[in-house]
């Protein structure tokens, strides 16, 4: 080895190399796969519809905030779409396609949805908000449809909306 090398294996020892950082993706390869075979064959399950008929009826506005939704964007229109009564199995599966079962949200920005599932939003702030009026409305067009055994998990505020009927 000559000097000339070692030299030139010096030098190159001193450059900073970046450190390679590996993000995850927010859908799987396979994910993407499925719902592309899915999309061809038109075999989209209930959910899928559900939410393109919502998108046709945005506003590309908060109900909340009056800030921007996602409303033009083909990929992230579903952020947008929040459920009024939780979609969970173990919540409120008997209306989670249901018509009236949504809120209009911004997803970045003020970031409403988002503080929605972190609890930064509770019933009790929406209770007290001006949209609450429209928030009961809804909810008194679903409640017909909601599973008896799924009335434990409606909140004391919507009840109360109820028990005035």
């Amino acid at each position: 080895m000559s000097i000339e090398n070692i030299r030139r294996i010096k030098e190159e020892a001193k450059i900073v190399k970046p450190k390679k950082i590996y993000y995850l993706p927010k859908v799987s390869e396979k994910k993407k796969k499925q719902l592309a075979a899915q999309r061809e064959s038109g075999t989209d399950n209930g959910l899928d519809i559900w939410f393109e008929e919502r998108r046709k009826k945005m506003k590309g506005k908060c109900c909340l905030c009056s800030g921007k939704t996602e409303k033009d964007n083909d990929e992230t229109y579903r952020r947008s779409i929040h459920h009024l009564l939780d979609k969970k199995k173990v919540l409120f599966p008997s209306v989670a396609t249901h018509p009236d079962n949504w809120l209009e949200l911004c997803f970045y920005g003020n970031s409403c949805h988002q503080n929605i599932h972190s609890k930064t939003i509770t019933w009790e702030l929406l209770h007290d908000s001006k949209e609450w009026d429209m928030i009961v409305a809804k909810f008194k067009k679903i409640y017909p449809f909601i599973n008896p055994a799924e009335h434990k998990n409606i909140h004391p505020l919507l009840l109360k909306e109820i028990e005035k009927m």
